[in-house]
Order: structure tokens, then C-alpha cells, then sequence
């Protein structure tokens, strides 16, 4: 209900040292960011907005269903983060309403009330990672690998092309949000994958005489021992007279297992052929089968639009590191579709992968969505509560299974932004709202990097910098063999 109150109004916005008449409208606010109706958990990072450039002030009242309030004003709507947290905790399971003001040409307009959503669902997890890269097409320019507080505006970096020049930073892979483990990929002349445990880290090379290249894209096995990994070598190209820009493509691609403890590979035979592609490989959490997606090979780059990869799974030994059968789940090349990066959630009772018309890099077509798998039925959906427009791509899942986070163009078409949501016990998801920033507008508009490939961290990632440049570039490897 809309809180139009004229005495109370009147007295809060003298109190803020404002004066002019106030006119009122049924209409939503225009703020940006979007977070009208959105769900968020008790304690994120306070949902800071600005209103169009032409307004030069904002007053904002937040009332709580459960009690409490909070206001806001200045140039744009940014509130105390403490009062925040205390507010929102209050309301878990409950509504904010919140009230916007806006002045401009001496005059006041109060919009429509929205309201904010506070989930009973905890987000305890310490923030999020990302790699932020130029969203065009340069091959080594700046990159870094970020971590983010998710409950204040904190962001630090893990590491930047800085101490590694002229090398391109891959994924980096934590063992489900457990930053104590967790290995990253580096391209280029002194490219090496890079495996931290406890602290303690090792550069090692992967390619072996028995496979292709090195190790790209990593998903660590719950039990720590194991990680399975695609080799692809990656190239890009451009399309003309058409409306889509870029195309990544591999020219082949096969799959491979790795033992960390004795720096082994697994690799059979059938999942190294070059008649198929395999890519994305994900274990589920009781660590018993891996996910991965499959694509028959055709030429590239004449026929990658003829490119599309099914959904496919086969059994894993913890033991011995040995995969079964390939047992297709989701034929989507029969529909003329693509499936790529497959995540199971952590409390098994979900699948989110990502399907386009073709390819395995959907961040750059426009078509790609979400979609989601009930692993206990087997049915699949896309997730039309969060799907754009435009693409969404890399997504992964909170340490609790409750939230998700996912990129997307949606905001511009190019730049890549981090939007979070959350589901239900019967799948169902929330409004996503973008990554909170302490001046949205400022933040968002005037970065000239991309979010990409974002991740939950359960706790603050340690990775030590020091001695990093003398270990890239001393080529100082520890060498991968393969298993017998």
C-alpha cells in the first residue's frame, strides 16, 4: 500500500533539508538499478540506487513488515550498510517498502511505493569471485581474478595480468566455494595450471604426449583427489553481414581426469576421439558421476554453426578415476539446440546448464538462456523468472544450494554484469538482482570490464602474490603422466 502520508512526509523532509512542493504519481520509480521486486537475503550488501541523471536529489524512507526503518539522501540512494544489515535481518521472511523521492527543477514527485522481498534463506557464503575482461576481442589485455564481500563493497584482487604480462588468465575453479582448494589456467608461452592446496601451490604442466594441450576448463571432484578437465584449444572468429559479432570456437576438445596427488591423468580413449568434442565437466556432489557436454566435430570455422553439444554423464570410480558408459540426458542437438556448462547443485537436487542454437560459448549469442533440470525427474525447463533477452551464460551455485549466481548482457548488450536469484524447494526462482555497488551508476557505467565467469566463495580466497611473476616465468614445472 502506498504510504502517502502528508504531516509525516512534510516533517521528514524538512528534516532532511528539503523544501519545495511534492507531487505524487502512480508510477514505479525509474531507479537503476532495477531492484523493484526483487528477493535478496538478510545482510547482503545494501541495495545502494540512483535515479535518472536529471534528478540532482533523492529521499528514501524503507519501512519493514516486521519493524524498522531506514531513510536515505543525497545525490543518489546509498544506505548505512550496518543499519542495513540490522534491517534486513529483522525483516527475513518479510517485506520492505520502500518510498523514493526525487527533486528536480525545484519541485518534489514521489513515485509509487516498491516493495524488496527478504528471503528466510541465509546467504552465508563470504562473497563472490569473477575474472573482469574487456567484453571485446583483444587477446591479453588487462584481466584479473576478483574477489567481492558480497555484504559490503569490498573488492580485492586474487591476481592481475600485472605479475603475469602477456599471459591469459582461464576459469579459476574452486571445490565447491571452498577456496582452500582450488587451480586456475594460464595461456600463452609460459602457461601452466596452477593448483593450490592449503596454501600451498604447484605449477603444473598438463599436456602430455597423449593429449592435445593443457588443461582449460576444471571442475573440481568432491573428494579433493580428483579434478576433470577439458583441453581446448580456443579460437575466435568474426562473422559479417550479420547481426552477431564473435564466435569462440575449439578446434578440438577432449576430456581427461586428473590425480592431484601423483599429478596422473586418466585418459581413455573414448572421450579423446576426434570424431567428438567433449567440454564443461561437472561431478555431482556424492562424486559418483560426471556431467559434461558432447558434440560430433565438424569442420571449423566453415560449418561451427553445425556445432551443437547434447548433455551427456557417465559413471566415475573414486577409486581408480575410471569413467563408464556415455549415457546421453539431454539430446539437444536433435532440436537444433546447444547445451553447455552443466552445474549440478550442491545438494544434488538440481541441474543448471546453459542452451543456445549452437556452440559452447554462449555468453556471445544473444539466444542462449538458463535452464534448469529436476535430477530427481529428469524434466527440464528454461528459467523464464531470470532469462533475458539477451544472453546469460556462466552460472554457479551458493554453497547451500539456496542461490545462484549467473552473467548476463541484459543491461547493454555488451558488458557482462553478475545478477544473483534465488529457488525454491519446487524449482521455482526469483527476480535476479545485479551485484550491489556503493554508487551503482557510477560503478557500473564507467568500468570498462566485463564480469566474467563468476563463482560463490564460502570464505575470503588467500592467495599469496609474492614469488608469482618468477614462477610463471621460470618455467619451473611439475610434469603430468599419464596413468597406465
Amino acid at each position: 500500500m502506498n504510504r502517502w502520508i502528508p504531516a509525516l512526509f512534510a516533517a521528514l523532509l524538512l528534516l532532511a533539508g528539503c523544501s519545495g512542493s511534492t507531487t505524487r504519481v502512480e508510477a514505479l520509480p525509474d531507479i537503476y538499478p532495477d531492484y523493484i521486486g526483487v528477493t535478496v537475503p538478510a545482510g547482503i550488501a545494501p541495495l545502494n540506487f540512483n535515479l535518472p541523471e536529471e534528478y540532482d536529489r533523492v529521499f528514501v524512507h524503507v519501512a519493514g513488515s516486521r519493524g524498522g526503518e531506514l531513510r536515505a539522501r543525497g545525490r543518489w540512494a546509498a544506505f548505512p550498510i550496518r543499519k542495513w544489515h540490522a534491517l534486513t535481518r529483522r525483516n527475513a521472511g518479510g517485506t520492505l517498502s520502500v518510498t523514493v523521492l526525487g527533486h528536480k527543477d525545484g519541485r518534489w514527485t514521489q513515485w509509487k511505493d516498491f516493495p524488496i522481498y527478504v528471503s528466510d534463506a541465509p546467504l552465508t557464503d563470504y562473497g563472490v569471485t569473477y575474472r573482469k575482461i574487456a567484453p571485446g576481442y583483444t587477446t591479453y589485455s588487462h584481466i584479473g581474478i576478483y574477489q567481492r564481500d558480497i555484504h559490503t563493497f569490498v573488492e580485492e584482487p586474487i591476481i592481475e595480468s600485472t605479475l603475469t604480462p602477456g599471459q591469459c588468465m582461464n576459469c579459476h575453479t574452486a571445490n565447491a566455494t571452498d577456496p582452500e582448494q582450488f587451480l586456475f589456467h594460464l595461456r600463452g608461452r609460459h602457461g601452466a595450471t596452477l593448483i593450490q592446496q592449503g596454501g600451498a601451490r604447484e605449477w603444473v604442466t598438463t599436456k602430455t604426449d597423449s593429449t592435445i594441450g593443457n588443461v582449460a576448463y576444471c571442475y573440481w571432484h568432491p573428494g579433493g583427489r580428483w579434478f576433470a578437465g577439458s583441453i581446448n584449444p580456443v579460437r575466435q572468429s568474426f562473422w559479417t553481414g550479420d547481426r552477431r559479432t564473435i564466435e569462440v570456437f575449439d578446434l578440438a576438445s577432449d576430456l581427461v581426469v586428473m590425480d592431484v596427488q601423483d599429478h596422473s591423468l586418466v585418459v581413455d580413449p573414448r572421450f579423446t576421439t576426434e570424431d567428438y568434442l567433449e567440454s564443461s565437466p561437472a561431478f555431482t556432489p556424492d562424486g559418483r558421476t560426471l556431467y559434461f557436454c558432447r558434440a560430433k566435430a565438424f569442420p571449423v570455422p566453415q560449418q561451427v554453426d553445425s556445432i551443437r553439444y547434447d548433455l551427456v554423464r557417465a559413471a566415475f570410480d573414486p577409486e581408480t578415476g575410471a569413467l563408464g558408459d556415455i549415457e546421453t540426458v539431454v539430446p539437444a542437438s536433435r532440436e537444433g539446440h546447444s547445451v553447455s556448462f552443466p552445474r549440478p547443485s550442491y545438494d544434488g537436487r538440481w541441474l543448471m546448464y546453459n542452451q543456445a542454437d549452437f556452440g559452447v560459448f554462449p555468453i556471445s549469442h544473444e539466444e542462449a538462456d538458463l535452464w534448469l533440470m529436476d535430477l530427481s525427474t529428469g524434466e527440464t525447463r528454461p528459467i523464464g523468472e531470470v532469462n533475458s533477452p539477451v544472453s546469460e551464460s556462466f552460472h554457479n551455485w551458493s554453497s547451500d544450494s539456496r542461490w545462484f549466481l549467473f552473467s548476463s548482457r541484459r543491461e547493454d548488450g555488451l558488458y557482462v554484469q553478475v545478477y544473483l536469484a534465488s529457488i525454491d524447494a519446487q524449482g521455482r526462482c526469483t527476480k535476479p538482482f545485479v551485484l550491489p555497488q556503493k554508487n551503482p551508476r557510477k560503478y557500473y557505467h564507467n568500468t570498462l570490464y566485463s564480469f566474467n565467469a563468476p563463482d560463490f566463495t564460502k570464505s575470503r580466497v588467500r592467495f599469496d602474490t609474492r614469488g608469482v611473476y618468477r614462477d610463471v616465468f621460470s618455467d619451473e614445472r611439475i610434469q603430468s603422466t599419464v596413468k597406465p
